[in-house]
């Protein structure tokens, strides 16, 4: 768990000629106003430009032929999108994908793109980054600002990824005419931007609130039935955890000033399908009360402390009933176990044609150990990458073209949310007499934005 497992693919530069008279297109007059600042004119001829359509996505490399990324996708050229910058290449392997080719080539200096959409609406931008330069951590931070808004702060490839590294800057963004206009804000040294993918979300050109839990009530009384449902038992759950799930307030209860406490105890249990386990615990579902297909999700939580314990708040996908696991695709935010007390582990899984899974992950370390405090764990999640945040900063970033061929991109329908305290299982093994129960994993709310 928690291992990135990709395969490198081939470079292969397709000879097709970058289409200049297409459906849903901005001309290059238009472009030139909106790099400029001028709001483009309606009426503007010159070279039309492939724009964003509601089925169409946009693919951008920097480099002066076509690409074409491990899963046969085809990227066009970003010289009549790009502003400024220049050209760089480099020959290093990247790690954690199966379409380097699309880091090795890269625009230093640019400040920003022009990308012509069709429609109003909200706009998944992905911009693929890679340190190949062997720029020190702090020696090259950026801003992206889109439409005028700063959507992302102080992006330090070096410092989140390492060299070398493939790594994604996510985000959506509303857009209200017929031009998205990306600007990249340099703090210390020149952006460097490899390929830049942009995607139709919806029509929605506001961020709403999808769902949102505060978990506001008095002491004692169970998270609200008409956002959560249980899982209940103690069949282990596909990793021989050791406890039994409840619906028992005993488990899972408000705090009586604005948190959710999910209470492990040392005690013996039959659940509702026969098993008897050592100790009880609480797992909670938005299944049938809440689901969603992109967005921002975040929960805030402070994790127990202990050998033993597995806190996780995650993802799973609507369709598991159907097509079961990992077919479904499982989005896990944050996962900690206790014998790890300063690491923090996000992974995606996914399934494989052939069968099994494939999963790509990442840790965040820090000294103080993470039970100490509450932290905010998120995922930006759109039709074509996922990145998982600690305290707004992503700290696992992965996108469809990473995944070897073969692999599936399982993430691209709706899933429902899951918190839980496991207790012992292959991955966080068995309490020690010394852990301390009971065990507490407090949260203080639980939101999704899209």
């Amino acid at each position: 768990m928690a291992r990135t497992s990709f395969r490198h693919g081939r470079h292969l530069v397709v000879a097709t000629a970058f289409a200049l008279a297409v459906s849903g297109t901005g001309t290059g007059t238009q472009l030139a106003a909106a790099q400029s600042g001028q709001r483009p004119a309606v009426h503007a001829v010159g070279l039309k430009i492939p724009g964003v359509t509601l089925h169409r996505s946009v693919r951008l490399v920097a480099s002066r032929g076509s690409e074409q990324d491990a899963s046969g996708q085809v990227w066009q050229p970003d010289t009549h999108y790009a502003v400024g910058g220049r050209l760089v290449a480099s020959a290093a392997p990247i790690a954690r994908t199966a379409s380097p080719w699309l880091y090795q080539r890269a625009r230093l200096g640019g400040r920003g793109y022009a990308i012509p959409v069709t429609a109003p609406g909200s706009y998944f931008v992905d911009l693929y980054v890679a340190e190949t330069r062997n720029a020190r951590p702090g020696a090259r931070v950026w801003d992206v600002v889109a439409e005028g808004r700063t959507r992302v702060r102080s992006v330090d490839v070096s410092a989140q990824a390492g060299h070398n590294g493939a790594w994604h800057v996510v985000f959506s963004t509303p857009v209200t005419d017929s031009i998205l206009n990306l600007r990249l804000v340099s703090h210390r040294g020149a952006p460097l931007v490899a390929s830049v993918e942009v995607d139709y979300e919806n029509a929605q050109t506001v961020q709403r609130t999808l769902f949102r839990d505060n978990f506001q009530g008095p002491a004692g009384r169970a998270p609200s039935s008409l956002r959560w449902r249980y899982d209940t038992g103690g069949n282990g759950f596909g990793n021989n955890e050791l406890q039994t799930y409840t619906k028992h307030p005993r488990n899972a209860s408000l705090d009586g000033q604005g948190h959710l406490f999910i209470t492990a105890r040392r005690e013996w249990m039959r659940g509702s399908d026969g098993y008897t386990r050592p100790f009880t615990s609480a797992r909670i579902k938005t299944a049938k009360r809440f689901s969603f297909q992109y967005g921002t999700a975040e929960a805030r939580i402070q994790v127990p402390h202990g050998v033993g314990f597995w806190p996780a708040f995650w993802a799973l996908g609507d369709n598991v009933g159907s097509v079961g696991w990992p077919l479904c695709g499982e989005l896990d935010i944050m996962e900690n176990i206790g014998r790890q007390p300063t690491v923090m582990h996000a992974t995606v899984h996914g399934g494989r044609s052939s069968g099994g899974q494939w999963l790509a992950g990442r840790a965040a370390v820090q000294r103080r150990p993470y039970a100490r405090d509450y932290h905010t764990y998120g995922m930006v999640w759109g039709p074509t990458a996922i990145a998982m945040t600690l305290d707004g900063t992503p700290y696992m970033t992965v996108s469809r073209s990473d995944v070897a061929p073969g692999d599936i991109w399982n993430f691209d329908h709706s899933f429902f949310l899951v918190l839980n305290l496991a207790v012992g299982g292959d991955w966080p093994g068995v309490p020690k007499r010394s852990t301390h129960f009971p065990a507490i994993m407090a949260v203080d709310f639980v939101r999704v934005r899209g």
